[in-house]
């Protein structure tokens, strides 16, 4: 099926009327494969992330423990002896609900890490899923010990109203790049408890996305040759200002479901696609999907009238794990003009 396009103008809306009059679902942008990234086409994300904090004695080598993470806070499966690569500390000048929020909405900024440096880590080998604190974890000084680690676990200074401390597991060695699971502590002077454990549910995320009330972007049928300049547009799908320098990488995904299930099945659209094309953005503002190839070494051969097609703009250093920008692709016939 080949879709006519018409005017994005209007605001996105659920309802999916304009000025009060039922408009039916929102028209197609046209284009001729040149695309220009806009806020009308771009879909929309909300959610809540919550850190569970539990209590630890002060001026302790602390045991971490994270054998039992198998799912990790986006729904992923996870093993723990191999997937877990580094294990990292981050002790913030903020109080838990701060932390969170600016987490959620991913405007935490690195000035408030307390201690200096990349965060102390550890980097477990050979299935390894707990460790202590003193002697294991390294830090920009050197190897963590009693002495260096007492200024951070003094329980008077570092208080629940001002700091949080975090214990983080995730995928690789960039530290920040591909979190799988936070756990919270803090400090308290009546605490016998030294264990931190890592579980399923250290770290939760609710969500809501909303892919029915953007304005698709028509395309030409069967074209590789498509771009995606995102340079102009001022705002990201979670609201906040639009870094163009944070794009890191982008996909197509082709999808035997509707938008409003895939809105439902939103973190899992690099695992369900029944096909997946990718490009790293090495700089600039402008996706070349030409340059897209799936797992295979296939490359993006343009979008056809079946099931769902979209583009997504991802931020792997992101705090928030939800693209960045990301539209629905729909042919439309050639030449297309705006009424």
């Amino acid at each position: 099926m080949t879709i006519a396009c018409g005017s994005s103008g209007g605001a996105k809306s659920d309802s999916g009327k304009d000025g009060g009059v039922d408009a039916g679902p929102p028209s197609v942008t046209c284009t001729n494969g040149t695309i220009v990234a806009n806020e009308a086409n771009d879909y929309s994300f909300s959610s809540s992330l919550m850190l569970h904090p539990v209590t630890v004695k002060a001026m302790s080598d602390l045991t971490f423990n994270w054998g039992g993470v198998t799912t990790d806070f986006l729904g992923q499966p996870v093993n723990a002896q191999t997937d877990l690569n580094t294990i990292f500390l981050l002790l913030v000048n903020l109080p838990a609900a701060t932390f969170e929020m600016q987490l959620n909405n991913d405007t935490f900024a690195t000035s408030a890490i307390a201690i200096p440096g990349p965060p102390p880590s550890f980097m477990p080998t050979g299935g390894v899923t707990t460790t202590t604190l003193y002697n294991n974890f390294v830090s920009a000084d050197g190897p963590v010990d009693a002495t260096l680690a007492a200024q951070y676990l003094d329980a008077t200074t570092y208080t629940p109203a001002n700091s949080t401390f975090v214990i983080g597991a995730q995928s690789g060695t960039n530290i920040g790049s591909s979190i799988r699971m936070l756990q919270s502590f803090q400090l308290d002077p009546s605490s016998t408890n030294t264990t931190v454990t890592l579980t399923n549910s250290s770290t939760t995320l609710t969500y809501k996305a909303d892919l029915h009330s953007l304005h698709p972007t028509g395309v030409p049928a069967g074209t590789a040759a498509l771009t995606l300049d995102w340079g102009q547009i001022a705002t990201n799908a979670l609201g906040q200002p639009f870094v163009a320098t944070n794009i890191a990488n982008a996909i197509v995904g082709h999808y035997s479901q509707t938008p409003a299930q895939l809105e439902s099945q939103f973190l899992d659209l690099q695992t369900i696609a029944e096909d997946l094309y990718k490009a790293d953005i090495p700089s600039g503002s402008v996706l070349d999907f030409t340059q897209l190839m799936d797992n295979a070494g296939n490359s993006f051969p343009g979008v056809d009238s079946t099931g769902t097609w979209l583009v997504a703009l991802i931020c792997t250093n992101c705090r928030n794990p939800a693209p960045y920008y990301l539209t629905i692709l729909q042919p439309i016939a050639q030449p297309c003009a705006t009424p």
